[in-house]
């Protein structure tokens, strides 16, 4: 069990009695996920969680004991909120931020996160590929009225847990809306990338032009 205060509980299914707790500076986001590593002898199994500085952290499940800890975005505000997903050895990680929010202030400058998906190796926390959901890096769009650059285009982040494919080699996310224009046409979809190699294959919209942040909700509407 994890906590968005950062505490992650192992508990007697049973009694619900601690068998060992730990505490991550930045709080737990994501549910965990419980696998056992390929070819481990004996048996090593192992929780898999991430927080709220887009880290993700394997622990042992029998002790708690840190096996090592992987950051898969380097902007401020990004955060992992979609449980991780396992598969062959490796671990499927989303990534979403709060951007849209630190939009409300009109001195921001608002906005170039974009959601990704990272595949790292689940024995040592080593990313093997990461791929955007936005293909297009952001760039300088126009400045708003207290002369604040702003960027785009931004979003189309991943909240929740990918699904995979085994058998077509594929794994598929849930994006959510843009953060700023131009909208792109990967936000509000489906995407499917390769299971392998990340690249993207396609994506399907199901709500266009759908840019949006905090400031449109807010008195000051700069951004």
């Amino acid at each position: 069990v994890g906590t968005i205060r950062g505490h992650v509980y192992s508990l007697d299914a049973k009694t619900g009695c601690v068998y060992w707790a730990i505490k991550n500076p930045t709080g737990v986001r994501s549910a965990l996920s419980i696998e056992r590593l390929p070819n481990s002898d004996p048996p090593k199994y192992v929780a898999y969680f991430g927080d709220l500085s887009a880290t993700m952290h394997a622990v042992e499940a029998q002790t708690g004991k840190t096996l090592w800890e992987t950051k898969v975005e380097t902007h401020p505000i990004s955060r992992i909120t979609g449980s991780p997903k396992f598969h062959d050895g490796r671990l499927y990680v989303p990534v979403t931020s709060l951007e849209e929010a630190s939009a409300a202030d009109p001195t921001y400058p608002c906005c170039t996160f974009r959601g990704n998906l990272v595949a790292l190796d689940a024995a040592t926390g080593k990313q093997i590929w990461k791929t955007y959901t936005i293909l297009e890096e952001p760039k300088p769009t126009r400045k708003n009225k207290k002369g604040v650059q702003q960027y785009g285009p931004a979003g189309a982040t991943i909240w929740s847990s990918p699904t995979i494919d085994p058998e077509g080699g594929r794994i598929y996310v849930t994006t959510g809306d843009n953060y700023a224009d131009p909208a792109t046409t990967t936000s509000d979809a489906i995407i499917a990338f390769d299971l392998k190699t990340g690249k993207f294959l396609w994506s399907e919209q199901f709500l266009a032009n759908d840019a949006w942040n905090v400031a449109c909700d807010s008195a000051n509407e700069e951004n």
